[in-house]
């Protein structure tokens, strides 16, 4: 008998036992809380006995390792998530070396900064619903309106505890977050920041290169410019490049023309200044806002500004120097502004950076590719866009479910969950239900566009963890029912006994 004080420990070595197990319709008790335990954060005490001889269809099991509004979207609630202002200090020209562009990478994820072991996956649900009780209220909550829904619950053993409707592909709304955040998440690790970077050529010039920071500021342009004099730019006129995608890659090509006006449907850009939006409104041409910002911080230092565009990616001469770098917030609060504020720039740009590609198809094909390589059902799922404010995105409920299973064994996914909004507290959940039993007591990700409902999350029980998706697709008042299912799981969480 071994005392292991971190579930990851317990994790891994349940990734070796597996495989010895009897099919999940055998599951023992001991089983089943041990991975409460770990579900819950809890130490384990796990009894190693004389391994049965290993059965295949088991072993198979085992693998290596939105928008919310089409109103205005609210502002922050939970603290931490406004703008952390970061630079990287730099010596003068002559202490720098030169960068050489990166040629183009022929492999199937782009090249990224920082490369992660991807998941181990080592629950995934059963094909049957083995909890008859949760079964039945569901249905009978759902009534009539049963086939605009779909449902599915799942205990952290993988048991499927309800399902209705579960692989019917559905509008997901801002479920898709889910998706783009958990990517990037993996990818790219926590602390991971985005960088902007100001570059002078060998002729002179100035070029401007972002990674889409959505909480770079004004300040941070200001801090910029008043860096040039620093690293002994002659007064004069500076000459800039921005280096930008063209106006038809700004917004993916269904959002209504009506979304592109509001903050919420601002467009998706390299060089953003608050997430390119002032207000509540959009700002429509990027680029020309941010010359102005730059001409007048320029200006009060004593420089003329000329600027033109280069498309972006576009290689830099050799012998080019970086003169400052601007860093975002760690990838964990912009994913908390995703997730639990429902932010709809940042989690495009997670979905671009994150997939390794700023060709939207091409992201889209990614992150379908990552979502398969994680063993995930993909049947029937498209992804249009990050944010979930696309109608042409497909999810299903079993997706959503697994892949909530699925980071919950990530070696960090505890990190992961936090950045969902809690229950009746934070974010878009902040006012969910009048039920004080659900208050604090479940984290999720909501999903609001017209005729679309969706809430998927992880919610604490009596008897550990339970893991749920419910979309809603033409329903005529879905916030009740939702609440109900999630009030029936908590009042069945025993369910089923184990034989």
């Amino acid at each position: 008998m071994r005392q292991m004080g971190q579930s990851r420990k317990y994790v891994l070595l349940l990734g070796l036992v597996l495989p010895l197990l009897c099919p999940p319709a055998g599951y023992g008790q001991n089983l089943v809380e041990l991975l409460d335990q770990v579900a819950n954060g809890e130490a384990t005490m796990v009894v190693s006995p004389d391994p049965p001889n290993p059965d295949p269809a088991r072993e198979a099991l085992v693998r290596e390792p939105s928008a919310d509004q089409h109103g205005l979207p609210q502002e922050p609630t939970t603290p931490g998530t406004e703008p952390e202002d970061t630079m990287v200090a730099l010596p003068p020209l002559e202490a720098q070396g030169s960068r050489e562009p990166a040629g183009p990478q022929n492999t199937p994820w782009p090249a990224l900064p920082q490369q992660l072991p991807s998941l181990a996956a080592l629950v995934r649900l059963e094909d049957h619903v083995s909890c008859a009780p949760l079964q039945r209220e569901v249905l009978t909550i759902l009534g009539s309106e049963r086939s605009a829904w779909s449902v599915t619950v799942a205990d952290p053993v993988g048991r499927l505890l309800a399902d209705v409707n579960g692989q019917e592909p559905r509008i997901p709304a801002s479920n898709q977050k889910l998706i783009s955040t958990a990517m990037a998440f993996d990818r790219l690790g926590v602390s991971h920041r985005l960088k902007t970077s100001l570059w002078q050529l060998p002729d002179g010039t100035l070029r401007l290169e972002g990674e889409g920071d959505p909480s770079f500021s004004s300040h941070q342009v200001a801090r910029m410019a008043t860096s040039l004099s620093n690293q002994g730019i002659d007064r004069g006129t500076v000459r800039m490049e921005f280096e930008e995608l063209g106006p038809q890659n700004w917004w993916p090509a269904d959002w209504h023309s009506a979304d592109r006006y509001w903050d919420y449907g601002a467009p998706v850009t390299r060089l953003p200044v608050s997430a390119n939006s002032a207000g509540d409104h959009a700002v429509y041409d990027p680029p020309k806002r941010l010359a102005q910002l730059w001409s007048q911080a320029l200006n009060q230092q004593g420089y003329g500004f000329e600027w033109a565009e280069v498309p972006a990616d576009s290689p830099n001469p050799q012998g080019s120097q970086l003169i400052h770098e601007e860093l975002s917030q760690p990838l964990q609060s912009l994913l908390m502004r995703a997730n639990t504020e429902s932010h709809n720039n940042t989690a495009e740009v997670l979905l671009r950076v994150g997939s390794g590609s700023w060709n939207l198809s091409q992201a889209s094909q990614l992150t379908l590719q990552w979502l398969k390589d994680q063993g995930l059902p993909v049947e029937g799922v498209a992804i249009a866009d990050g944010s979930g404010l696309s109608r042409s995105n497909r999810s299903t409920t079993r997706l959503y479910t697994n892949l909530l299973l699925t980071m919950q064994h990530h070696a960090h996914g505890q990190k992961w969950y936090k950045t969902m909004a809690v229950a009746n507290r934070t974010g878009t959940l902040e006012h969910f239900s009048s039920s004080p039993s659900l208050t604090g007591k479940f984290v999720g990700k909501t999903g609001t566009i017209r005729g679309v409902k969706a809430l998927s999350g992880r919610i604490e029980t009596p008897h550990g963890y339970r893991f749920f998706s419910i979309l809603a697709n033409g329903s005529a008042e879905p916030r009740s029912p939702m609440a109900r299912i999630l009030e029936a799981v908590v009042k069945h969480s025993s369910c089923p006994p184990v034989l």
